[in-house]
């Protein structure tokens, strides 16, 4: 008989991320939007280069171990954005890799808020392997002989409107209901809808409070709320916490070295029932904003 202890992990950890929602979760979400929304790209007001790696439920055999690379730039005097966004996620015996091209394009409202629409598509490549699996019985039905290997298509839609100090977004990264592990006899994943906001205001000299909110919407899963509230402290450190409902309480630590790069960690302290089986989880995070022709970054952009 197999190891009951890993597979209920295995299928917990496989479900929240396939079946309940496309994209991985991320504490870094507040720094990490055009994973959710194609209607970000652009947004940073030069070429912005970032990577996130998430891992998750230390401690754990086959957790959750996720690294994602966006790439995003303003085009067409800055009435247009485009952007990817590459996603390698490993869950026990399966591998999840997912590209999206985004493309929008912005309306300007007032004197200095953007209404962003936003458009994407993407590929998804799935694979599972369960022949890795080490059962004690030769005739375990569980294991299969084959590696099975998907590859599907997906469209998204998004919304975003932002100024200097908010922004307020709805998206629904993945249109399609399909599922990469079909022929492992896995049911289809259901849409996600994702609403996202924040804003900065001044709570003293060279202090300022952030707080920030992303829903996750799905009618075959529970719904799913990361609450943060971060300080920023002389335009250059960034100290937090986040509330993820029903998951876990992360600590969130980011330092903006120049204008143009910008690196921080979080901490997972979890607080399901996952709690006596992991010492939690962590992610890194780094971001490069390239300085554009004729005009160089002299001031921290927050959104």
């Amino acid at each position: 008989m197999m190891n009951k202890i890993i597979i209920s992990i295995f299928f917990l950890g496989f479900f929240l991320q396939v079946n309940a929602q496309h994209n991985p979760q991320f504490t870094h979400f507040m720094f990490n939007k055009l994973l959710y929304n194609p209607a970000y790209a652009g947004n940073r007001d030069a070429l912005a280069a970032s990577a996130v790696y998430r891992n998750q439920w230390l401690g754990i055999e086959g957790a959750p171990v996720t690294l994602n690379f966006n790439v995003h730039t303003p085009l067409a005097g800055d009435r247009a954005g485009v952007g990817l966004s590459v996603v390698a996620d490993k869950i026990g015996v399966v591998n999840t890799t997912f590209a999206t091209l985004s493309y929008n394009y912005r309306v300007p409202v007032g004197e200095t808020a953007k209404l962003s629409l936003g458009l994407s598509g993407r590929l998804e490549h799935g694979r599972m392997d369960f022949t890795q699996l080490d059962g004690a019985d030769q005739g375990d039905d569980f294991i299969m002989n084959n590696i099975s290997n998907q590859v599907r298509p997906n469209f998204g839609v998004g919304v975003f409107l932002s100024d200097n100090n908010y922004y307020v977004g709805v998206s629904l990264p993945t249109i399609l209901e399909n599922t990469l592990y079909s022929e492992a006899g896995f049911e289809s994943v259901y849409r996600t809808f994702y609403a996202m906001g924040a804003v900065v205001l001044d709570v003293a000299k060279n202090v300022k409070f952030k707080p920030a909110v992303l829903l996750s919407i799905n009618p075959n899963a529970p719904f799913d709320m990361d609450l943060n509230a971060s300080f920023l402290f002389m335009e250059a450190l960034w100290v937090g916490g986040t509330y993820r409902l029903g998951d876990s309480v992360d600590a969130l630590l980011q330092y903006q070295f120049t204008p143009n790069l910008r690196a921080g960690m979080a901490y997972d302290f979890t607080t399901s029932e996952l709690r006596a089986s992991t010492a939690g989880g962590f992610e890194l995070m780094v971001e490069y904003l390239f300085d554009r022709k004729n005009r160089q970054l002299t001031n921290i952009r927050y959104f």
